[in-house]
């Protein structure tokens, strides 16, 4: 099997199999697996959240950020799914009112009154940690990018970056070029041949 990554080291539950996937997923050095993101390894098939932490563990992966923050995002990943979701009041009932929420007025009304059938009011208690909010899944801050000069001015271990929708192809070769020079993160790469 000509498919192997070089100075891959042994892992416990990392066999051939898994091996060939990242190769053929576009991981062909090990320098690749020390750039990709615990996620980036997650997406490969036959590899697990765990497994792709001893990966990355065992290829000396240098960490962006601190255990705090990735405690922190781990954090508002729970609240995320138990977080409701919040629409304006009998906006289902009448087709004018639009979705999006609005604090609830009326001397009558329920949902004002917080009665728990009704649904829930936004409150504070629903809000995600103030030091990772509007930050990107990975934990990096999401910075939108147009042209290959827009990347000069970005800090790899806290920022990545993110190519506009109406960059073209060629602009987006050069832009994901320059990124992998610096050893910045791109959100949406072209994707993997």
């Amino acid at each position: 099997m000509d498919e192997m990554i070089e100075g891959l080291p042994k892992i416990k539950g990392l066999g051939k199999a898994k091996v060939q996937a990242l190769y053929q997923s576009g991981f062909k050095s090990v320098n690749d697996i020390r750039r990709a993101s615990i996620d980036d390894l997650n997406a490969v098939k036959g590899i697990n959240l765990s497994l792709a932490e001893s990966i990355q563990k065992a290829v000396g992966a240098k960490k962006s950020f601190s255990d705090e923050k990735e405690h922190l995002l781990k954090v508002r990943k729970r609240q995320k799914s138990k977080k409701p979701s919040f629409r304006r009041h009998d906006s289902h009932k009448k087709k004018k009112l639009d979705e999006s929420w609005r604090y609830p007025i009326g001397m009558h009304n329920k949902l004002r009154k917080r009665i728990a059938a009704k649904g829930a009011t936004v409150q504070i208690g629903y809000g995600s940690p103030k030091e990772v909010r509007g930050l990107h899944p990975s934990g990096y801050e999401e910075v939108l990018v147009h042209r290959p000069k827009d990347i000069e001015n970005i800090n790899e271990t806290e920022q990545a970056i993110r190519i506009g929708s109406g960059v073209g192809k060629k602009k987006r070769l050069d832009i994901e070029e320059k990124a992998e020079e610096f050893g910045i993160k791109v959100l949406n790469p072209t994707a993997r041949e």
